[in-house]
């Protein structure tokens, strides 16, 4: 049986495939080191270890480094954890050249801030927030109760410096808010039609189109079936509201006999609401209207059933002795 695909990781496999211009390339890397990067040292010198758990991630940024730093000593590598589910992790391994790359790249490990050379193009931004979320991202399926994107971070500082980012977008109106969730700080968007945008605003186009196809089709599904419990409820309440105009029919009928009111109104809607107890007043009106051909409106219904309350009130009072 086929392994589902997660909506995360089809987001996720897309963005690996697109291209992307110099500066958003470099801006992708910087964020992807930052967030995934650990440098170790011996005495063979600096080594610059990048982990994911997505093996298109990795051939992905293997490639990037080895365009933009043909001199360094890149390995790929894989790491299969001793778990219940024995999840893989794919190693990028910078065995020489990390000083150059740390240094031409805007990355600075040991600082939270985002560069400030990062703040003022969208197109870095945009590479910035793509290398962020290949790094640590994630999207619930569509399909599922909650519409959720995030990012999540060990460090509140360097959430808040992906926070004040996203506010640095021009092109969409976003509302990334902050939470912590056990030890992560997570930036998130809850709203699906800001998800959809930020989808957008990566050039996850495809995954844009289905998030927006599977969101019309489930808002659909659920306001027809908001539409029939409203229905259904609305019949039940014309129902309830039937069966007791009737009794108060039946209690004139007893006293007085319907066709000896005098009203010639208010006697016809006694008959048509005792042959009709699913009609409402919309219905009954139209009835009424076809009986006595003249118009009637719902209002004219609502004060003959008022008149039928009185008058069936009154037999029903206790005469005092």
């Amino acid at each position: 049986m086929l392994e589902k695909i997660s909506f995360t990781k089809t987001i996720k496999e897309e963005l690996t495939k697109n291209n992307y211009k110099e500066g958003e390339a470099r801006s992708l890397l910087a964020a992807f080191i930052k967030v995934n990067g650990m440098i170790s040292f011996s005495n063979d010198g600096e080594k610059l270890t990048l982990r994911t758990e997505n093996a298109n991630i990795a051939k992905f940024i293997y490639s990037l480094l080895k365009e933009r730093y043909p001199k360094s000593v890149v390995s790929f590598s894989f790491v299969r954890a001793m778990k219940l589910y024995k999840s893989t992790a794919y190693l990028i391994n910078v065995i020489d050249g990390v000083e150059e790359i740390i240094k031409t790249l805007p990355v600075d490990l040991l600082n939270s801030k985002i560069p400030y050379e990062l703040h003022n193009k969208e197109d870095k931004i945009r590479g910035y927030l793509v290398g962020t979320f290949l790094a640590s991202g994630s999207c619930n399926d569509p399909h599922t109760s909650n519409y959720h994107f995030e990012f999540s971070f060990s460090e509140l500082e360097y959430a808040n410096s992906i926070l004040k980012l996203t506010n640095k977008i021009k092109s969409t109106s976003l509302n990334f808010k902050i939470t912590q969730r056990r030890n992560k700080h997570i930036v998130y968007l809850k709203r699906s039609d800001q998800i959809s945008d930020f989808l957008a605003f990566l050039n996850a186009n495809n995954s844009c189109i289905e998030f927006e196809n599977i969101r019309m089709d489930r808002d659909f599904s659920n306001t027809t079936n908001r539409l029939m419990n409203c229905d259904s409820y609305n019949f039940k309440k014309t129902i309830d509201i039937a069966n007791k105009q009737i009794e108060l029919i039946k209690t004139i009928d007893k006293k007085l006999g319907i066709d000896n009111i005098q009203n010639e109104k208010v006697k016809l809607l006694c008959h048509l609401r005792i042959d009709n107890p699913e009609a409402n007043y919309n219905e009954l009106a139209s009835l009424m209207s076809e009986k006595l051909d003249e118009s009637i409106s719902k209002s004219n219904v609502n004060h003959l059933m008022i008149k039928i309350k009185k008058m069936a009130e009154s037999y029903n009072e206790t005469k005092p002795n």
